[in-house]
């Protein structure tokens, strides 16, 4: 009895032992260039499996950040609680270059979080195809302006919506954001 009773004591001490594990890698463009300051997001996710509507769903999720310093280089030691069984790497979100980058995709590293092993993941970040043509519209833009700045952020828009007063909106549909720009200035209303 007692036997036993110890031995369910350390198997639910297994269970709930959080495991340290490191993930770490480098960012660079496609010329090998290292990326500095772009952010690195480890989401951390607990699936189950809906019967009723017969696919995993997401019941809880965490997210770690890190940005790559001035060499491209991210590190992350991270405790990991068991309850989570799904582990991501995303190479953008806030803070990242979507104007001159394409978004890459994220990286499943749940395996290797599982078993608790160090994990090492290299991004070249490709890129954006429209960044020379961008680089023209900023020269014309006063920089620091709110159409320079958004641009200078994500880029071209998805689409843009002329308003009666002169106005656009832009849509960062991918993104799930939205701009107002007010008018320029000498600009008729109607083009």
């Amino acid at each position: 009895m007692i036997r036993t009773l110890f031995a369910l004591m350390i198997c639910i001490s297994m269970a709930v032992t959080v495991c340290a594990v490191e993930l770490k890698g480098s960012v660079s463009d496609e010329l090998g260039e290292p990326v500095a300051n772009s952010p690195i997001y480890l989401v951390m996710k607990r699936e189950v499996f809906n019967m009723l509507k017969f696919t995993y769903q997401t019941v809880e999720s965490k997210t770690i950040s890190v940005k790559t310093d001035e060499r491209g280089l991210y590190q992350l030691k991270v405790n990991i609680d068991p309850y989570f069984n799904r582990f991501h790497l995303y190479f953008h979100g806030e803070g990242y270059d979507y104007a001159r980058f394409l978004r890459p995709e994220p990286a499943d590293v749940t395996d290797s979080v599982k078993a608790g092993t160090e994990t090492v993941v290299n991004r070249i970040l490709k890129a954006n195809p429209l960044w020379g043509d961008l680089q023209i519209v900023l020269g014309d833009l006063e920089p620091g302006s709110p159409r320079h700045n958004i641009l200078r952020q994500y880029g071209f828009p998805e689409r843009r919506e002329t308003r009666e007063d002169g106005s656009e909106v832009w849509y960062y549909y991918e993104l799930r954001k939205s701009f107002i720009m007010e008018p320029i200035p000498g600009k008729p209303a109607s083009d």
